[in-house]
């Protein structure tokens, strides 16, 4: 017969006073302070309470556990829109450094080349690309066009709403904006600037397929659309 080892016994009984003392101690506090409970209702929501009757779940546990489970969704929702609003806050702070930047350039070409480098840094693209649509001098890496038909029958594409479009765009017209890297983008978002690109357009791309998405909000890149179509049209001709 393997007789069991003395220490391990002592051992184990310790432990297992040592848990019944503290679940008297808690039990001991609940019944002079039946109060507890109430003034901390959150924690009822993690505790398992069992009202079983035979094989018979009670309406009380059927209804705690409806809780718990509403109130772990609302937890995971309330996650959800912390990590959105600190998204946001972020975004926001990025578009107001790269406007602040841009009111340093002096010339057409030095705001153009800006504008594309900073959409590149600090929103983190693989690929940005500006048409200005009218009169204006070199202004290089900005494309020009004389009119706004042109970039639309470029991107096969009206801009009906003058919204911004967002998704996959073709062979060719992402070779035109992107040149050769054109073919490894995967997603573009296409602002117009002015009403049906009567100004310009606003080209951003990514080579992650989901960066850029039809249902995505565009409040941000229409408000950069805005400055740009400001900012340049201080140096179109007259």
């Amino acid at each position: 017969m393997k007789l069991s080892n003395p220490q391990a016994l002592e051992e184990g009984n310790v432990s297992h006073l040592n848990r019944l003392m503290e679940e008297a101690q808690v039990k001991n506090y609940l019944v002079n302070h039946p109060q507890f409970l109430q003034q901390n209702p959150e924690l009822l929501a993690h505790m398992e309470l069992s009202h079983h009757v035979g094989k018979t779940t009670s309406l009380v546990e059927r209804q705690i556990k409806v809780l718990r489970e509403k109130n772990q969704s609302l937890q995971g929702k309330l996650v959800e829109m912390l990590l959105a609003a600190h998204n946001n806050e972020k975004l926001l702070l990025d578009c107001n450094q790269f406007m602040l930047e841009l009111l340093d350039t002096e010339n057409i070409q030095s705001l153009c080349a800006s504008i594309i480098n900073l959409l590149k840094r600090d929103f983190n693209l693989d690929g940005a690309a500006l048409i200005l649509v009218g009169q204006y001098p070199p202004a290089d890496p900005a494309l020009i066009y004389y009119a706004a038909s042109d970039i639309k029958k470029l991107l096969n594409c009206q801009f009906p709403d003058s919204q911004p479009l967002c998704g996959r765009l073709e062979v060719e017209p992402k070779r035109v904006l992107f040149g050769e890297m054109g073919r490894e983008l995967q997603s573009c978002a296409l602002i117009p600037l002015g009403e049906q690109c009567e100004y310009g357009l606003l080209a951003l791309a990514s080579k992650e397929v989901d960066r850029f998405e039809p249902e995505m909000g565009t409040l941000f890149i229409e408000l950069i659309a805005n400055l740009i179509t400001h900012l340049t049209r201080q140096y179109e001709a007259c």
